[in-house]
């Protein structure tokens, strides 16, 4: 399932989770990659990458220095794999900033034939009514226009050279969560959204030759970075003998779905119970 020759821009890219072992096992494919990070959460909140590591022993980047040094981290690795990287720090809620990021994009590739929408808001567990309404904006926006904002500037390209592979995250149960367990609602919200606008899309750009899918994991576990790089390149021992799923799993699923292999797969959701 190679992807050489293609050029794929994943947004949330150089934090410890799905994002950043996207970018490796595409790159490992042949693919070139545009790395994004820097939409903001929020000061004091935690992302659903934070949350996941503070659960699973991996430190997430905090400070703007590390934040970068990460991001610098991985498009080196990317570099290592013999693929071209570009790195764009861009808050995908914001158009203009995701218009610049496009358009840097094609001036350094020429194209951007799969999105991965994986940037996300604050995971923030509260009651409903104690949400602040100028945080419940910001996660929604991160969820749901950050995913409309970026497809809004790719799909026109991708409907010229009729080819493209469009990823989502959602969240596993989004639909289904018992009101008597701990979520964070917004959180969910924006999730659903994102699973509304791939059966949506994804029917009306088939025919294009584009497909748009949502996968839709739990809170899973993370891998350092010298695992979730191994496991890319096929020989990561802990990975082969994990007992549940982890950030490369969901990796491997979206290079399926990015492949020729998945020219027929378009408006569905898989689900990956953890």
């Amino acid at each position: 399932m190679t992807l050489d020759g293609k050029v794929a821009l994943i947004t949330g890219s150089t934090g410890n989770g799905m994002g950043r072992s996207t970018a490796f096992t595409l790159a490992n494919r042949g693919a070139d990659i545009v790395l994004n990070y820097g939409t903001n959460r929020g000061q004091g909140e935690a992302s659903a990458d934070e949350f996941a590591s503070e659960q699973f022993d991996v430190p997430a980047a905090t400070s703007e220095d590390e934040v970068d040094k990460a991001a610098r981290m991985v498009m080196k690795a990317i570099q290592d794999l013999g693929r071209r990287a570009v790195l764009v720090k861009a808050d995908t809620k914001k158009e203009e900033a995701v218009a610049a990021m496009v358009e840097k994009a094609v001036g350094e590739f020429g194209k951007i034939d799969i999105l991965v929408n994986n940037a996300c808001g604050a995971w923030d567990i509260r009651d409903y009514t104690k949400i602040d309404f100028e945080h419940w904006k910001e996660v929604l926006s991160a969820e749901i226009d950050g995913a409309f904002l970026t497809m809004k500037h790719i799909v026109p390209g991708m409907r010229k050279r009729r080819w493209g592979r469009i990823v989502n995250i959602g969240l596993n149960g989004v639909l289904r969560m018992d009101s008597t367990k701990h979520v964070a609602p917004d959180f969910c919200l924006g999730k659903a959204a994102r699973a509304w606008m791939t059966t949506a899309f994804g029917l009306r750009e088939f025919c294009r030759g584009i497909t748009v899918n949502c996968i839709e994991p739990g809170l899973i576990p993370h891998m350092t970075f010298e695992d979730a790089l191994d496991a890319a390149k096929g020989d990561c021992a802990k990975w082969k003998q994990r007992e549940s799923a982890v950030s490369h799993d969901i990796a491997e699923i979206i290079a399926f779905l990015c492949s020729e292999a998945g020219r027929f797969v378009s408006g569905s959701t898989i689900r990956v119970p953890c």
